[in-house]
């Protein structure tokens, strides 16, 4: 007696199983359906309930809204089953027909799918319920049964926000996760976040083309409503979700447009490479890869922009660091993103200043090794001793290495370059560590005769010992190749004043005593420098009178610290929360009616 090649009964488990990423990785391919029916506007609803185990109010249903072309009753009747796509042209983002089940069953047991053309009512609906097929009661896709939408999507066919229109009558389609067991993050607002991040890179192009846009509803709290910008890993875009200004280096604007904001990096290079493959006949065939370039502009990378500290460590660095890599983009949908082994990034931050983009069409998924579910390719090193250089056809990622390779190397150098040039040690003593070495070296303080001051042993600024400090804490702020001369300097400073952000919720102000010298750092994303000191340090006396301030504070701490240092540390600690506290209520005053 014949059986049945897959008892589908036993493999409800098993198709859940679909090797997706996460969960920004299955929601993209639903939207690559709908690109493919010819959308202009996605909709992402996230529906939430309350969790029962934990109580939170966590994202349980996702719904996904176009305005495509609609899928007619046959079409419709096999989107659901495995292998079943009618794309199989290699034009476009489908091609597998493997995406709507397997992305949605990597989310959620339940599957609905519901389409129209020619209006919705129209409308036609199919399903997939796991728990259905593992009981025996599910035993195929049932033909398309004519069934109007749910009444909570109803609202969003004719959907209105102050500066659009929408309408998804004429023609669509609604895929419907139901129970989603597999969201994270669960809660809506870190969940969007990671949407708006992850579809924003993914789609960059479409987005930026005006093709389609993406916009994801909270269905519970419309107002949190996003509409998805371009994410550019090379910071090209001119509407890209992060912009920078040229007065105000050390800020990001997300979701912000407006003329005085811009791009932070520019165009290196473009490369058409030939790309030989054995092509469906078994032949050998070309066609070619476009690898763009870019690296960050000099104005938001130089000492210009950052006279003080690392730039990594502001705003923009630290978003830049999210976006390093190389991007793998198939028929302008990004489907992998990593290094590749074209670069290696141990102990290398800088690698976060350039960008490099390589694009193909869906001829070359083959020789690229696309994944079937689009999420990776098989792009990887090959060791010298590996290639069989009699073959006409090498692997790609050798006929990629030596211009992604060298052309990345030169971006580093100039980026160096850029750095080393503008940004010098020489240049960042301020006025107040000046004065401050000229008090101290040559002025007796009122404490001297005093017993409980700390009589601190002469360190040689010139030893090794300094030297070593010194190199190591200038480069922990940012300045690169510090020379013997400068790593002396440094701890020859009776104070060094260092700028970087440290967090929101780190205090306005640290320091710590390294040798001979005192560094004072000031946390530039605390509430007491965006309020107070980034306003007033233009004026460069304001800025010195206050670094003063600070320092004369710091270095009576010094003094008394051997035999107080108890006291000194709570009296610190107690300062720091006093001013956070009073700063706190400057930036938002509770209610005294």
């Amino acid at each position: 007696m014949a059986s049945s090649i897959v008892d589908i009964k036993n493999m409800g488990d098993a198709l859940r199983n679909t090797g997706y990423k996460n969960i920004e990785s299955a929601v993209a391919e639903i939207i690559d359906n709908s690109e493919e029916a010819n959308a202009k506007n996605v909709f992402v609803i996230l529906g939430e309930h309350v969790d029962p185990s934990s109580g939170r109010k966590v994202v349980h249903e996702i719904g996904f809204l176009d305005d495509g072309d609609g899928m007619s009753t046959n079409i419709l009747g096999a989107c659901l089953g495995i292998g079943s796509s009618t794309r199989f042209a290699r034009r476009g983002l489908g091609r597998f027909g493997v995406g709507l089940p397997q992305a949605s069953l990597y989310a959620c047991p339940e599957v609905i799918v519901y389409s129209w053309q020619g209006g919705i009512q129209n409308c036609q609906k199919v399903f997939l319920d796991i728990d259905k097929v593992k009981s025996g009661e599910q035993k195929e896709i049932a033909d398309p049964t004519n069934e109007n939408i749910p009444d909570k999507y109803q609202q969003y066919i004719h959907y209105q926000t102050p500066t659009k229109s929408f309408d998804f009558s004429k023609s669509g389609t609604l895929v419907i996760w139901k129970n989603c067991d597999r969201i994270s993050p669960k809660t809506r607002g870190p969940l969007t976040e990671r949407l708006e991040f992850a579809l924003g890179q993914k789609f960059r192009h479409f987005i930026h083309d005006g093709e389609f846009s993406i916009k994801i509803i909270a269905h519970e709290n419309q107002d949190a409503a996003v509409d998805v910008a371009p994410n550019d890993p090379l910071f090209l875009m001119e509407d890209n979700y992060v912009l920078c200004n040229e007065e105000t280096p050390a800020k990001i604007y997300k979701g912000i447009r407006d003329n005085n904001l811009e791009p932070t990096f520019e165009l290196y290079g473009e490369e058409i490479v030939p790309i030989k493959y054995i092509d469906k006949s078994g032949n050998v065939s070309t066609a070619t890869v476009t690898i763009r370039f870019s690296k960050v502009k000099a104005k938001f990378y130089d000492e210009t922009a950052f006279p003080t500290g690392n730039p990594g460590s502001y705003p923009f660095g630290k978003y830049a660091s999210k976006m390093e890599g190389i991007s793998v983009v198939r028929a302008k949908r990004e489907i992998d993103f990593r290094q590749f082994d074209f670069y290696s990034t141990t102990n290398e931050p800088q690698h976060r200043w350039w960008g490099c983009e390589i694009m193909f069409d869906p001829i070359l998924d083959e020789a690229f090794g696309v994944a079937n579910n689009k999420q990776y390719v098989e792009l990887k090193r090959i060791e010298a001793d590996d290639i069989d250089y009699e073959e006409e056809v090498q692997p790609v990622w050798c006929q990629l290495y030596d211009v992604i390779y060298n052309t990345i190397k030169e971006m580093y150098r100039l980026n160096e370059e850029t750095r080393r040039n503008t940004r010098s040690y020489d240049d960042a003593d301020t006025p107040a560590t000046n004065i401050i070495n000229s008090v101290e070296e040559n002025e007796d303080t009122d404490l001297d005769d005093d017993d409980d001051v700390n009589e601190e042993e002469t360190i040689d600024p010139s030893s090794d010992e300094a030297i070593s400090a010194g190199k190591e804490e200038l480069t922990n702020q940012g300045y690169e190749n510090p020379t013997d001369e400068q790593a002396s300097r440094f701890i020859s400073n009776k104070v060094n004043f260092d700028y970087a952000d440290k967090g929101e919720r780190a205090p306005a102000f640290d320091y710590k005593f390294v040798l001979s010298t005192t560094i004072i750092t000031i946390n530039t994303s605390h509430k007491f420098y965006t309020l107070l000191l980034e306003k007033i340090y233009p004026n460069t006396e304001a800025r010195t009178t206050f670094e003063l301030l600070l320092a004369s504070l710091v270095q009576s701490i010094r003094k008394t610290d051997t035999t107080q240092k108890q006291e000194n540390d709570k009296l610190v600690t107690i300062w720091y929360n006093r001013l956070n506290n009073y700063i706190s209520e400057l930036a938002n005053p509770r209610n005294t009616n």
